[in-house]
């Protein structure tokens, strides 16, 4: 019953947005009336007010591909869903395919089981500007520049993080089984931050922690003087793993396109402030923590989503 209501909300959701996009295309002919709008297989998605945050959110929910384990699905919470999750669809693991080769499964093997939550906006931005600054961002205090040139509304992370695990996460465990010592976050650039933000203050709600090019220098850098304080009060209740990666490219180029780049990738330091991160939590030695830290070279800043958005299934799903 859940499923086909979801699949109704996915081709209600998604022909309401084939529609929007052809009028805003103004095709030379009509549309034929059999054309339906492109679905990714195994996934189901729907729309949800949350109460915490006063935002609307879109869910994209990716289908395990064989039943759950005894202690149930190790479940991938994506950031950023509606530009994260669709490169995950190569990578995430399938059932054997009717024409599939034995030869091909043997190589594949064994792939364990999990399941993905993509958090989006109803927009249908596949990042959207305004919404995730509000969401993925600390509050300040006053008197504080953000360094953002695109949004208004910031420092609403405490009340989405309550989304995610107060709203979002008791909804979808009545439906799939999740275990509840697996759950990872993935985050890219604000979606980063508030990765690092959450693993710095609540760490409790995810075990796994994989943040892609996080923008520490929001609020001048706000979460790394923060960090040093927070330390002395982290503790994992579980084995936690933590993933942080920069691409060389978003601070150290070959070189920079214009005067004006240079100066803003050398201002925003995204390199030298996820290193710094990096190097203090690793320091501080903390029971349970895991760490690894990865600079990329040859990648910027929108390198990063796709360098991590492939990688974490596996970071997620393994035992």
């Amino acid at each position: 019953m859940l499923i086909r209501y979801f699949r109704s909300v996915a081709f209600l959701l998604g022909l309401s947005m084939l529609i929007n996009q052809a009028a805003q295309a103004q095709p030379a002919a009509p549309i034929p009336a059999d054309w339906r709008p492109a679905q990714l297989s195994r996934s189901l998605s729907f729309d949800l007010d949350s109460t915490y945050t006063g935002q609307r959110y879109r869910i994209i929910v990716g289908l395990p591909h064989k039943p759950a384990p005894a202690s149930g699905y190790p479940t991938l919470w994506m950031l950023d869903g509606l530009a994260s999750f669709p490169i995950t669809e190569f990578v995430r693991p399938r059932p054997p395919a009717a024409n599939e080769s034995a030869a091909w499964r043997a190589k594949i093997g064994e792939e364990p089981a999990g399941l993905v939550v993509a958090i989006g906006y109803p927009s249908g931005e596949i990042i959207d500007v305004n919404g995730r600054a509000l969401d993925y961002t600390p509050p300040l205090e006053a008197g504080t520049k953000t360094g953002d040139l695109l949004s208004a509304r910031f420092g609403g992370s405490a009340n989405f993080l309550k989304f995610l695990t107060l709203e979002l996460r008791p909804l979808l465990a009545k439906h799939f089984a999740m275990d509840p010592q697996r759950h990872t976050l993935f985050g890219f650039s604000y979606g980063g931050l508030f990765t690092l933000n959450t693993l710095s203050t609540e760490p409790q709600h995810f075990q796994r922690y994989w943040a892609a090019s996080p923008s520490l220098w929001f609020g001048e850098k706000h979460l790394l003087k923060q960090l040093p304080q927070r330390l002395s009060a982290m503790q994992f209740a579980a084995p936690t793993r933590v993933m942080i990666t920069v691409g060389m490219d978003e601070q150290y180029p070959e070189r920079f396109a214009t005067p004006e780049l240079q100066q803003r990738l050398q201002a925003r330091a995204m390199v030298d402030n996820t290193r710094q991160f990096a190097r203090q939590l690793g320091d501080a030695k903390l029971a349970g923590l895991q760490l690894e830290a990865q600079s990329v070279a040859g990648h910027d800043h929108h390198d990063m989503l796709l360098h991590g958005a492939r990688r974490v299934v596996d970071f997620a799903f393994a035992p």
